[in-house]
């Protein structure tokens, strides 16, 4: 009867011990507890990570829907959707949400460049001798600011500032060169002397090239679709040129500067209007101004066009 009693008290006490020691080693899951305050809202997290959606009722096309405006994720007291110094590094993915709004400015662009003798003309001028196929520009955009309308929107403004090369290439046998005051463009065969039957170019392979500075200030609407904002932005954009140059090969020999400056505009006012889908478009920009100053070169106007990758 004793040794009965003694292992049914054993068996009793190994149980409670069993019980406590589960009961020590498995967490207890609490659920997170919404208190509204007024306007406030006071999240009291419970143990382990704790995931936070919020959502407003916006009017779409006409119809009530629910859009998802923020998403927080806490471990251990720590927002994991906090912006760090990283989201403002190129090349860098960043967290974006579907409502969230994506301006198109920061990236690097190529184009094709030209001139034109007339404002928002686009044909060849006489004026200036140039290939086409082979005037061009690059360039990329490293700083980048914005403002959203909204919470979720369609518009917003943004405005950057990039750097960048421009290279125009005289055709034919010209060059551009700098002489009394003015630029203009100089036939070889003039620079030949009199009864000289010489038939190769006396210049050839010449270029007209600047660097710039340019500060878009981008009006921008755009609509997501699938997984991508398709887009369209427009606006002034502010150029400071630098390192202007005239290069040509003389008479056949390597190629040299044949002027510097060239009377060319230190500072433009561009037009800029770009369009795409995603982080790809394409873009246009117009000079508003001529390319040189008033009566010291040909009265054309530049222009480019070209293709954009956005970051």
């Amino acid at each position: 009867m004793k040794t009965k009693t003694i292992l049914t008290a054993g068996c009793l006490i190994l149980a409670t011990v069993c019980t406590q020691a589960q009961q020590t080693t498995e967490p207890r899951h609490e659920r997170a507890v919404v208190e509204t305050q007024g306007d406030s809202i006071i999240i009291i997290k419970g143990e382990g990570d704790m995931r936070i959606k919020l959502y407003e009722q916006q009017t779409e096309e006409g119809e009530q829907q629910e859009v998802e405006i923020y998403e927080g994720v806490y471990l251990e007291r720590v927002d994991a959707d906090k912006r760090t110094f990283l989201d403002a590094l190129p090349f860098i993915p960043n967290k974006k949400k579907r409502s969230s709004y994506e301006p198109h400015v920061s990236g690097i662009f190529l184009g094709f460049s030209h001139m034109s003798d007339n404002f928002m003309g686009f044909g060849a001028s006489p004026k200036a001798h140039l290939d086409l196929s082979q005037s061009w520009e690059f360039g990329f955009n490293f700083l980048c600011a914005y403002h959203n309308f909204k919470k979720n929107p369609h518009w917003g403004l943004n405005i950057g500032l990039n750097w960048g090369y421009r290279s125009f290439s005289i055709d034919g046998d010209f060059a551009l060169l700098k002489q009394d005051g003015a630029s203009f463009f100089q036939s070889g065969q003039e620079m030949r002397p009199e009864g000289s039957d010489n038939t190769t170019p006396y210049y050839s392979s010449s270029r007209l090239r600047h660097f710039f500075f340019r500060i878009p200030v981008l009006l921008e609407w755009q609509q997501r679709w699938n997984r991508g904002p398709i887009f369209f932005n427009f606006g002034p954009e502010f150029e400071i040129r630098h390192g202007v140059k005239s290069f040509s090969h003389v008479d056949s020999g390597k190629k040299q500067t044949v002027g510097k400056g060239m009377y060319v505009r230190p500072v433009g006012v561009n037009l800029l209007l770009q369009a795409g889908y995603g982080n790809l478009g394409v873009y246009l920009r117009y000079s508003m101004n001529t390319m040189f100053q008033g009566g010291k070169g040909p009265d054309v106007s530049p222009y480019s066009f070209g293709i954009a990758w956005y970051w």
